[in-house]
């Protein structure tokens, strides 16, 4: 059970006169084997369209955590790996992590191309939200992220800091 994501959320939606709130609604994604492991991150979304996950070593695979010996070397996330569940927060700061930036949202594509607040099908998640899902086979080299004004307003020169969560399947 603690290797498994899991979101709750309460919400109200549509205008005051016909809103209607949902509440505890469960998301989860349960890995189905040791082969998927936790990448987290708190990571720095630059203003030129760049890899949201970075290659680096899975925190936990399994059972194993790092730091713990588990008799095996943890693998290294490569670009063919598939994303199973990502998680992405905009802290409401720059790099820096103490100024405030609520002018400037995170833009995601998932397709490979470049990431832009003038894509179509970009993901905005804007200052001070999050968002997640679960994917079916994404590769980690398709996920691409950029730092833009809000709405698509246009670009921007600043960096946002961001919490990356998700569950990476090791498939090499």
């Amino acid at each position: 059970m603690a290797d498994n994501a899991t979101i709750t959320l309460d919400i109200t939606m549509l205008p005051d006169d016909i809103s209607k709130t949902l509440t505890d609604e469960t998301f989860s994604y349960v890995p189905p084997d040791n082969t998927e492991g936790w990448f987290y991150k708190l990571t720095v979304i630059t203003n030129s369209s760049a890899d949201l996950i970075s290659k680096q070593t899975f925190l936990q695979m399994g059972s194993g955590v790092i730091g713990t010996d588990t008799g095996s070397v943890l693998p290294t996330i490569n670009g063919s790996d598939k994303v199973k569940f990502l998680f992405i927060k905009h802290t409401s700061v720059t790099e820096d992590g103490t100024t405030a930036n609520t002018a400037d949202s995170i833009y995601i594509c998932f397709d490979g191309g470049l990431a832009s607040h003038a894509t179509t099908d970009a993901v905005e998640v804007g200052p001070g939200e999050s968002w997640y899902a679960k994917f079916n086979g994404l590769t980690v080299d398709n996920i691409h992220c950029v730092s833009a004004q809000k709405a698509g307003a246009g670009t921007s020169s600043n960096k946002i800091q961001a919490l990356v969560v998700a569950i990476i399947d090791d498939v090499t």
